[in-house]
């Protein structure tokens, strides 16, 4: 599950009807950043209910404001700080703990962890890159907030 295992391609697609695919290649690059929202915010709404599944939007804002706050300190850190890799580590545990809970989906459970395993191998190898990683992390996270809050 870490890293590349789950992209929106070219198309919308699912590897299973409900798990959407992670592609690291999307926090590198803003036009793949773009491309990626706009496959996200397009999804058909039979899909969009799929992906959402049992999702709560209370569970999802936790969620969003616990991964965005580590996203934020991250992208504003002046230089490498061992505490915010520990707050990404804690926001991937809330990830987690709200999926095992029935709260998000698997979907968007996993899709995040990912995003979220990335940004933590890269700041252990460049602090920079992980900044540039986690402010469009914030940015999916963002649009999956607007699916949200329009389907649940």
């Amino acid at each position: 599950m870490c890293g590349e295992t789950l992209s929106l391609s070219s198309k919308p697609q699912l590897k299973r009807p409900g798990e959407l695919e992670f592609n690291s290649q999307v926090l590198r690059d803003e036009k793949l950043l773009v491309d990626e929202v706009e496959k996200i915010l397009s999804l058909p709404p039979h899909t969009i209910r799929t992906i959402i599944g049992r999702t709560s939007g209370t569970a999802y804002r936790r969620v969003h404001e616990i991964v965005t706050s580590a996203l934020d300190r991250l992208t504003a850190s002046a230089k490498y700080d061992p505490s915010l890799l520990i707050d990404l580590s804690k926001a991937l545990i809330m990830v987690r703990y709200q999926a095992a809970r029935g709260q998000l989906s698997d979907a968007i459970a996993n899709y995040i962890d990912s995003m979220l395993r990335s940004i933590i191998d890269t700041a252990k190898t460049s602090w920079n890159e992980a900044k540039g990683f986690a402010e469009k992390a914030r940015t999916i996270l963002d649009a999956f907030a607007v699916l949200i809050y329009e389907y649940t």
